[in-house]
Formats: structure tokens, sequence, C-alpha cells
């Protein structure tokens, strides 16, 4: 009996186990739920991360949300010169006490009563004559510009800091491929000494330096990998995607040959950080104006409808009544409550004149070390590059005197550890080079046509 029961138990976990394959042969897991095959790994162009950062990055979307609370900066101008219209309403009950009459004595003479009453009333307040409203409604105009600047440069950087970890990725899978060459080198020199002391024509310590190699390649190599999953993840944050995806790679990036001071100029006209600061220079010029202009009467034509439900409290009154007039507010002296805030409005602007003043220097400085970097690199670049060549020939032929017996074990690491150094080197050349030439282009405001449009005054 327990043996049938085994039996049955072991029909039914196959049946369960065939159903499941069925289902998933069936395409059963194409509902993304449901989906339990392995998908495609995901290759991602540099074009392509420019997109996702510009779209998924929550750095981007808070500055995006700082500029559209800036747009809303100039309805608060525009409020000064809109009419205040106010409709007020009441509806309550009154208790009445009525005195007493001569004549009686023996009554008490006060008799209560609940009478209902109602009353609204309807007010109109129009500014005519507000100039501060002039400055107030430019300062904010500038507040957008500056927000738009600084979205602009907050987008620039985050688009530069994709470009360098791509490039970087780029890197790190090309040293991976010259350090697993390296492995390989490594472990048929191991080999090959392993071979010779079974044959007598080396020593101990010629194998226990190659095997000495081949665990300093073999590490060098697992570092390389653990370097690339570092930068991916990084590049994936600011994507906003998983981590598990592939790259294609990009074209360099081009070095336009142009005199310094073309660079310098182009970076005054187009860099974002620099432009933000003169226009929070504007605004604050702009407010220092919207708190002087606080010495300048104002006038409001003002006007109020009133009505009552009863007119048994108001002696000779009127159940309804309007009046109309301009009312002139001329401010005599309000503290040092004005005096602090025009201060404080030129120091601001001082303190933005300062800013931009530094920040030009430094830009142009910048600009400069970019420039003579990018030079010095590339001959760097060329020279590593002759040298990487010089390592490998001097390698290949350090072996083959290794095999005919003239070199020894220790020529051989000593070749082939040269030749991993010049690999580095050559590969950290190549992509210094890159991240210079994407920061001279960030300093020069390449990367704005890569932003997203915000021509429209509005959020997106």
């Amino acid at each position: 009996m327990n043996s049938k029961i085994s039996h049955l138990f072991r029909f039914f976990l196959f049946s369960v186990f065939f159903l499941f394959c069925l289902s998933y042969l069936s395409g059963f897991g194409s509902n993304d739920a449901l989906a339990f095959h392995i998908r495609p790994l995901r290759v991602i162009t540099l074009n392509d991360a420019y997109i996702l950062a510009a779209h998924r990055n929550d750095t981007i979307k808070a500055t995006k949300e700082s500029y559209y609370q800036s747009t809303l900066l100039k309805w608060s101008a525009v409020g000064m010169i809109l009419p205040n219209i106010r409709l007020i309403y009441k509806d309550q009950r009154m208790h009445f006490n009525s005195p007493a009459a001569p004549s009686s004595s023996s009554s008490s003479g006060t008799f209560s009563f609940l009478y209902p009453n109602y009353e609204y009333s309807f007010m109109l307040s129009q500014p005519i004559l507000n100039i501060g409203a002039i400055p107030a409604y430019r300062a904010a105009q500038n507040m957008i510009a500056f927000n738009k600047m600084n979205l602009n440069n907050v987008s620039s950087a985050t688009l530069y800091d994709v470009a360098v970890d791509y490039y970087t990725v780029i890197n790190d899978l090309s040293l991976i491929k010259a350090d697993s060459k390296t492995l390989s080198e490594a472990k048929t020199h191991l080999r090959l000494s392993e071979a010779r002391l079974g044959a007598g024509l080396a020593i101990v310590t010629d194998v226990l330096q190659a095997k000495s190699q081949f665990y300093a390649a073999r590490q060098q190599l697992l570092s390389s990998k653990n370097a690339l999953k570092t930068v991916k993840a990084d590049l994936a944050a600011l994507l906003g995607i998983s981590r598990y995806f592939g790259v294609v790679k990009p074209s360099e990036p081009v070095f336009k040959k142009a005199p310094l001071r073309t660079y310098i100029a182009s970076a005054y006209k187009n860099n974002s950080g620099l432009k933000a600061l003169k226009f929070a220079k504007k605004a604050a010029d702009d407010k220092t104006l919207y708190y002087e202009s606080q010495y300048i009467p104002t006038i409001n034509f003002t006007a109020s409808y009133n009505a009552l439900s009863n007119s048994r409290f108001i002696p000779d009154g009127s159940l309804s009544f309007w009046t109309a007039g301009a009312t002139l507010t001329m401010p005599i002296f309000q503290g040092s409550t004005r005096i602090v805030s025009i201060e404080k409005a030129r120091s601001a602007a001082n303190q933005s004149m300062y800013n931009t003043t530094q920040a030009k220097r430094n830009l142009k400085a910048r600009v400069i070390s970019e420039f003579y970097n990018i030079q010095n690199l590339k001959y760097e670049v060329i020279t590593l590059k002759h040298e990487e060549k010089f390592a490998s020939k001097n390698y290949e032929l350090v072996e083959e005197e290794y095999k005919a017996g003239v070199a020894t074990s220790v020529d051989v690491v000593t070749a082939m550890a040269e030749l991993t150094k010049a690999r580095h080197n050559f590969l950290s050349a190549g992509l210094s080079y890159d991240k210079s030439v994407l920061g001279l282009r960030r300093l020069t405001g390449s990367f704005k046509e890569k932003l997203v449009n915000l021509t429209e005054d509005r959020f997106n």
C-alpha cells in the first residue's frame, strides 16, 4: 500500500513538472508578471544613456521642480496690480430686551424676543499706482532665468558624469581584456616552467616565480572586474536603471583644433553656471529697486456695498448702502525694516557680482588647464602606445630566449611585469584624454544641445 502511494506521489510530481515546462515553452512567461524566461542583456548606447539620464535622473527632476517654483514668482508680482475682491456674509440671531412701561407697576416690563438677522458686504480694492510691481516682476523674470540656467548647469553636469562613466566602462572592459591576456601569458609561462622543471632544465625557484606572477595576474584581473562592476553601478544610478546592461564602444570625443582664446570666449558665452550667476546678480539688483520703491506712495480705488436684513437696531438707518473712493498710502517711517531689507538686497547684489567675477576667473583657468592638458595627454597616449608595443615585443623575445635556455625565469617575469604596466598606463592615459576632452566640452557649453527643451515657461 505504501509503495502504491509512493508511486502515485512520484507521478504527481512528474505531472506538475511536465505542465510547468509545457507552459514555459508555449509562451506562458510572456506576461511581465509571470516572466520566467531569461531576457537578453540590454545594450545601451551613449546617446541612449543621455536620454535616460535626462528623463530619469532624480537630481535633474528635483532641479526642474525648483525651476517650476520660480515660474510662480512672477504671479506674485502680477498680483500686486490685480484687484482684491471680497464677499462677507453673516447669518445670526439677535436677542432684544424691551424696557418696562412707566404706568405698569405690577409686571416686570421685560420681554425677550429672537430676531433673525443677516448681513452681507461686497468690497473691491483696485490698485491704481503701485510702482513696486515693476521691479518685483523683473526680479521674478530674472529668477526664472537663473533657475533655468541652473537646470541647464545641473543637467550638463549630469550628462558629463554619464559620459565619463560610460567611457570608464569601455576602458575597464579593455582593461579586463588586457588583464585576461596577461593571465593567459602567465599561465603559459607557468606550464612551460613546470615542463622545464620536469625535464631538468629549470629549478624550483623558476616555478615559484612563475606561480607568483600567475597569481598576481589573476588578482589584477579580479580587481579590474570589480572596478567594472563599481563604475557600472554608478552609471546605472545616474540613468535610473538596473546595473545589468551592456555598452557599445562610442566614437572618441573630438578635440577640435582652435586657438585658446576661442575656447575661452565660448566658455564665457555658453557656460550655464556662469550665466546663472549673472542672472542672480540682476535679480538682486531688481530686488533692491523693489525695496527702494516702497518710498513711493500707492493709490488704490476702493468700493464697498453693505446690506442688512432689518433696520430695527439701526435707528434712522438704511437697509443698504455703498461707498466708493480712492486711498492714498504714503509710507513715512517704517522703523528699520525697509532700510535693512534694502541693505540686504544690495549686499546680495554685491555678493553675486563678486561670485560672478571669481567664477569667470576660475572658468578661464580651468579652460586653459584642460586645453594644455589635452595636448599633453595626446602626446602621452602616442608615447605609451609605442611603449606597449616595445614591451610586447620584448616579452615575446625574452620568452623565446627562455625556451632556448638563454634567459632566466626572472627575465621573463620582469618582462611580463613591464608589459602589464605598459598596457595599464596606455589605457589609463587614453581614459584621461577622453575625460579631459569631455571636461573642456562641458566648460564651453557643448552639452547644451542634449538638454531638455525648456523654451516654454511651464513645467513639463
